[in-house]
């Protein structure tokens, strides 16, 4: 579809109109498809290096972040940021609409913890959040995280309360203005908007209550709604579904469907694959061909081993600390859980949509891990 747009064909595909929120992403493709034009280089060389650019600039945000907070940190994280096989797969390799998020949440943390905002930092704020939201709207997460802090510090924190106050204003503002560009697009590359293809919001929960496909994105539920056409009718229809499948729960089955879905969200565990678009390699040196199953485990059980490792910091820390500290880890952890719930509770769910967390629980566990050693626990 993005090829189409580049060439100012703007038949847009049954496929987006469905799902309106992969129009910015089409739209982002279609400028990449132009200056490769442009460039003679093609499509790739382009996708590759903003890809590559959203992971230097989340990983340069992160650094400093752990740096501010405690140098030793930040040291081995950048260590750890060479050898980790997710830094050179799905956020390279695929990009999709994370990159953006793990962007704007990267910048709000960086924020959060140096606690010296001017201007143009805010507005800098508002433009990235605005980007991240387009690309992915539960980044709004962050909103609710920051709002929770701000209940918690009201009065109590005055300093902490002020910061989140500012940040809650300009990310709000930040999706005001992705609203406003979102409209833009829509009247500028001829996208209805209101077509009624569409999908209604509640299509996703009523797949995210899917007991027999343990509330995943599933063709079933997808035909479901495309068999009630337009769009107030297969709204309709899905809000019937919701309704009936809540009645087949009882409170045990559900609490344990929810569990089924959280346990979806994060039993990848490296955040390296590239789930829904895994492919095999065809072009590779032979060594590579001839042991990528091999390397393939050995990347994986390494990873699986390190995240491990840091929940397993990150919960001796969190026990060690109490009252848990109003800053930038509390705020990471809110988001990273936050995103979790929201898909577990509400949405359907992918293990995908856990990785836009990575950087976060990268920051958040790099942290508690360098903070456990050097209390001489061991």
């Amino acid at each position: 579809m993005a090829r189409k747009i580049s060439q100012n064909n703007f038949e847009w595909s049954n496929w987006i109109l469905q799902y309106k929120n992969l129009v910015p992403l089409t739209i982002l493709y279609s400028w990449m498809m132009k200056i490769g034009q442009f460039l003679h280089t093609g499509f790739y060389p382009i996708f590759f290096a903003y890809n590559i650019s959203l992971l230097i600039g989340s990983l340069v945000l992160t650094l400093l972040t752990l740096w501010h907070k405690k140098p030793q940190s930040a040291a081995l994280a950048g260590l750890l940021a060479i050898v980790l096989p997710v830094f050179y797969s799905f956020i390279i390799q695929v990009g999709y609409t994370d990159g953006a998020s793990i962007l704007a949440l990267s910048l709000l943390i960086f924020l959060f913890e140096y606690n010296h905002l001017n201007w143009w930092k805010l507005i800098l704020l508002t433009f990235v959040f605005a980007y991240g939201y387009l690309m992915r709207p539960n980044i709004i997460i962050a909103l609710v995280a920051l709002f929770i802090i701000g209940l918690f510090t009201y009065k109590k924190q005055n300093n902490i309360f002020k910061l989140v106050s500012k940040l809650f204003i300009f990310c709000f503002l930040g999706i005001i203005l992705a609203t406003s560009t979102s409209k833009i697009f829509d009247a500028t590359y001829h996208y209805n908007a209101n077509n009624p293809k569409q999908f209604p919001v509640v299509h996703w929960i009523y797949m995210g209550l899917n007991q027999e496909k343990i509330g995943q994105y599933n063709k079933a539920d997808r035909s479901y709604t495309l068999n009630h056409e337009g769009f107030s009718s297969a709204q309709n229809a899905d809000i019937a579904g919701i309704k009936n499948r809540l009645l087949n729960y009882r409170p045990l089955t559900l609490g344990l469907h929810f569990i089924n879905k959280y346990g979806i969200l994060w039993h990848e565990g490296t955040f390296q694959t590239l789930t829904d678009y895994q492919k095999n390699y065809i072009f590779a040196p032979k060594l590579f061909l001839k042991y990528s199953k091999l390397i393939f485990l050995v990347s994986q059980v390494f990873s699986k081993a390190l995240i491990s490792l840091f929940l397993f910091f990150l919960v001796l820390e969190l026990l060690r600390k109490k009252p848990i500290p109003r800053n930038s880890i509390l705020l990471s952890l809110l988001i990273i859980f936050g995103i979790s719930l929201f898909h577990t509770i509400i949405w359907e769910v992918k293990t995908r949509y856990q990785f836009m967390t990575f950087f976060l629980l990268f920051f958040v566990g790099v942290y508690a891990m360098v903070e456990y050693f050097e209390k001489d626990n061991f």
